[in-house]
C-alpha cells in the first residue's frame, strides 16, 4: 500500500469512529442497566435500586411504577412500595447528548401483608363474676375483630381489646377472627377461661 493510500485509509477509519460516536455507538454512549435487592415481598416493601449503567452518564431518571412520572433522579435510591401489585420499573440515563432506557416489566411484585390472629387474657381462672380483659396480639394490617368469648358461636364483641364478665361456672372456649381488606384469620383456644364460684 502506497503512503498516499495509507493516509486516506487512516482518514476514512477515523471518520468511521467519529460517526459511530456521534450516533451513540461509541464507548462513551450511555447504556441503562440496574438491579435490586428484592423483587418480591409483602407491603410495605423496601427496595434498594442499584445503577449498573455503562458509559458516560450525567443524570438518572427512575420511574418505579412506569406511570411516566420521574420518581427519583438519584443514582442509587431506596423506594418503598406501600400498595400491593405488580410494578414495571424504568430507568433512563443521559450523557454526552444521548440517552438510553431499560424497562423491566412486572419486575417488583408486592403482596398484601398476611394477618395472623392471636390473643391473651387476664385472668384466665376466675372466682365469682370477675371481669376478664382480653388483649389482641394479632399481627398484620388488621382492621376488624370478631370475638366469640363464651363459645356459643355468636359474636360478643367487635372491639380490639374487649372486657367480658362470666356469670356462670364452666370452661369457656374463646375464638377471635381478624380481618383486613386483604386477609382473614381465625384462632380458637379451647377451654381457655375457667370460671368457678359464680351464682347459677
Amino acid at each position: 500500500m502506497s503512503k498516499h493510500k495509507f493516509v486516506i485509509f487512516i482518514l476514512l477509519l477515523c471518520s468511521v469512529f467519529i460517526i459511530a460516536g456521534a450516533t451513540g455507538c461509541g464507548p462513551g454512549a450511555p447504556s441503562a442497566q440496574f438491579t435490586v435487592n428484592a423483587t418480591s415481598g409483602n407491603a410495605p416493601l423496601s427496595v434498594w435500586f442499584t445503577d449498573l449503567s455503562a458509559g458516560e452518564i450525567e443524570s438518572w431518571e427512575w420511574d418505579f411504577d412506569n406511570d411516566g412520572v420521574v420518581d427519583s433522579t438519584d443514582q442509587y435510591v431506596l423506594h418503598v412500595y406501600e400498595v400491593p401489585g405488580d410494578y414495571t420499573v424504568k430507568l433512563t440515563v443521559m450523557g454526552t447528548g444521548k440517552s438510553d432506557s431499560e424497562v423491566k416489566t412486572s419486575y417488583i411484585v408486592v403482596s398484601a401483608p398476611e394477618c395472623k390472629a392471636d390473643f391473651t387474657a387476664e385472668p384466665r381462672e376466675c372466682h365469682g363474676a370477675t371481669k376478664v380483659q382480653f388483649t389482641d396480639l394479632s399481627t398484620g394490617d388488621v382492621t376488624g375483630w370478631a370475638w366469640d368469648l363464651n363459645g356459643d358461636g355468636a359474636v360478643d364483641s367487635t372491639t380490639q381489646n374487649p372486657a367480658y364478665t362470666y356469670s356462670r361456672d364452666g370452661l369457656y372456649t374463646v375464638t377471635l377472627t381478624v380481618t383486613s381488606a386483604n386477609c382473614s384469620d381465625t384462632i380458637t383456644k379451647q377451654d381457655y377461661i375457667s370460671v368457678s364460684g359464680c351464682s347459677t
